[in-house]
């Protein structure tokens, strides 16, 4: 224990400081003027983002349903007939969360809807099916407002 109270405490106040600094508000400027009026607004402070532990937790566990859901969308792909796969195209988006909104939007309306990443693109796509009962769900998400084509199922 002694040693550790004979370490030097160069440099820990300094960080400690700044980082107390970055948690807190700016505090508002001092004026020497008595007439000058009051702040009405306060600029945002830059910081840097935090992540979250149950933020982590929330992206594991939708990767972990993607391939899930993915690795259902080969197995259904798979057990139709060659050439006989087909799926709707619901919406390509060029950010993951939109497409997960989207998603959530389609499940709820009880449409199951995957997403394909494709490079920076999120394909929102239908799961594997017959053509004929494919175009029947374009046909009801293109009334319900929502683009949609169909296409020959891919396989990754």
């Amino acid at each position: 224990m002694a040693a550790l109270t004979s370490l030097p405490l160069l440099g820990v106040l300094p960080v400690l400081g700044i980082a107390q600094a970055s948690r807190q508000s700016p505090a508002p400027a001092r004026t020497t003027s008595t007439d000058a009026a009051p702040p009405t607004h306060h600029q945002p402070v830059d910081r840097p983002a935090t992540v979250t532990l149950g933020a982590l937790i929330e992206a594991q566990r939708r990767a972990r349903a993607e391939r899930h859901a993915m690795a259902t969308v080969e197995q259904q792909a798979a057990a139709l007939p060659p050439g006989e796969a087909w799926q709707a195209q619901l919406g390509a988006f060029s950010s993951a969360d939109a497409a997960e909104r989207q998603r959530g939007r389609l499940v709820e309306a009880g449409v199951p809807a995957v997403i394909r990443h494709e490079g920076t693109l999120h394909r929102l796509q239908s799961l594997p099916a017959l053509r004929t009962e494919t175009e029947e769900l374009c046909a009801r998400a293109l009334a319900s407002g929502i683009d949609c084509f169909v296409r020959q199922a891919t396989t990754v």
